[in-house]
């Protein structure tokens, strides 16, 4: 099959900014925009020119995944790729591992069919990789829990004392203790953590990127009320310089803050809330996904492919993101993948055809089209099914 062009979703979740997104594809707003997908997932799939879902295209030909893969992935398209554009906090949020994921889908099953919203959207497991296209503040797992309470005594001396000193044996218990807190002591606690960062010298930027106390306000500005407003203290905070990059496993609490980017995960809209929303927490279920475990993190190494594209290395079995800047590239291998061009524009040649994609324009590359080549005059992205282990 030829290479074609597919056309993403745009979600407009208020969290997102206004401009981003119509900077790649047009359709400005003036309303946000915070995600586009690409992919076959039915919360937001993508359609071919000519009105075909990406879903049917791909099971009408096993040649466009290619029949490892075909028997791999069960003939589905195993990954899912957006933009974010992010101006404030998304949700503290973890996703669950494909056992969980399977499990909870069955839970939930007879909630379904009585109509009603569930934690689950479907059974596939969600890891994902987040690459910078400006620069991206996000916290991400949880710090060592005797740095936080060190920051936590300093800042609400009083709360400290009387309240969280004695929830804070550890991750799991401070996390479990705030959201066990009456209104009364989550208000008190709240007011003079404000009033500690609004009176403190700390700046809330550090360059391009916010610091603890920025994320903080921007937080408490955001979701007043919200107790995850604490959380840039007890998280650790990871600046993504552009091309820098964040692989984040099943079960890892985060939440990106500020900035613009490129996603790729699994194909699953499986989303568990720890806070900063007003939409479902469901704590039972939380406590059951994610990791109280604290560690540092460490952005995505980057490697070199044959064909000289950049590779950021991750250890999921469903997707791999690739980068190619100017410059001309052979790609000998034959696994499918999304190609989206984030600047400029570029020209595809296989078999004799050619394609030209310009700027938010995405293209299927099936298995069946390699070797291609590529002539780009700017960036485009690659979201690839990898080669098995």
């Amino acid at each position: 099959m030829d290479i074609r062009k597919i056309k993403g979703t745009v979600k407009d979740y208020a969290w997102g900014n206004d401009d981003f997104i119509p900077s790649l594809v047009g359709g400005y707003t003036g309303e946000p925009q915070a995600e586009l997908w690409f992919g076959t997932h039915p919360s937001g799939e993508s359609y071919t020119e000519d009105g075909e879902r990406l879903s049917s295209l791909i099971a009408s030909d096993k040649s466009i995944l290619g029949e490892r893969d075909w028997e791999r992935f069960n003939g589905q398209l195993p990954l899912l790729l957006k933009v974010l554009a992010i101006a404030n906090p998304l949700s503290l949020q973890c996703h669950p591992d494909k056992a969980q994921a399977e499990d909870g889908w069955r839970r939930e099953k007879e909630m379904r069919e009585r109509g009603e919203d569930g934690d689950y959207q479907d059974d596939n497991q969600k890891a994902e990789i987040i690459a910078a296209l400006s620069p991206i503040t996000a916290m991400c797992g949880f710090r060592d829990i005797e740095v936080t309470k060190a920051d936590l005594a300093v800042l609400m001396p009083v709360s400290y004392a009387g309240i969280l000193k004695d929830i804070s044996s550890d991750v799991k218990s401070l996390f479990l203790g705030l959201y066990s807190l009456d209104e009364n002591r989550k208000e008190s606690v709240l007011s003079e953590y404000r009033n500690s960062l609004e009176a403190s010298g700390d700046d809330s930027w550090s360059g391009l990127f916010l610091t603890r106390k920025g994320i903080a306000l921007k937080c408490l500005k955001e979701y007043p009320g919200d107790i995850g407003a604490l959380f840039p203290y007890m998280m650790n905070i990871v600046n993504l310089q552009i091309g820098e990059a964040l692989y984040l496993q099943p079960g890892t609490l985060h939440a990106y803050v500020l900035g613009n980017g490129i996603e790729l995960m699994d194909a699953s809209d499986n989303v568990l809330r720890g806070g900063l929303t007003e939409k479902r927490i469901n704590l039972e279920e939380l406590e059951r996904v994610m990791s109280f475990s604290s560690s540092a993190v460490s952005k995505a190494p980057i490697s070199r492919t044959g064909s000289g594209r950049v590779s950021y290395d991750c250890p999921s079995e469903s997707f791999v993101l690739r980068r190619a800047s100017s410059g001309s590239y052979e790609v000998k291998g034959g696994r499918l993948s999304l190609a989206l061009v984030t600047e400029g524009t570029a020209r595809f040649s296989y078999k004799g055809e050619g394609l030209r994609l310009e700027k938010g324009e995405c293209a299927l590359i099936p298995a069946s089209a390699a070797p291609f080549g590529i002539n780009i005059r700017g960036t485009v992205f690659f979201a690839e099914i990898p080669d098995p282990a």
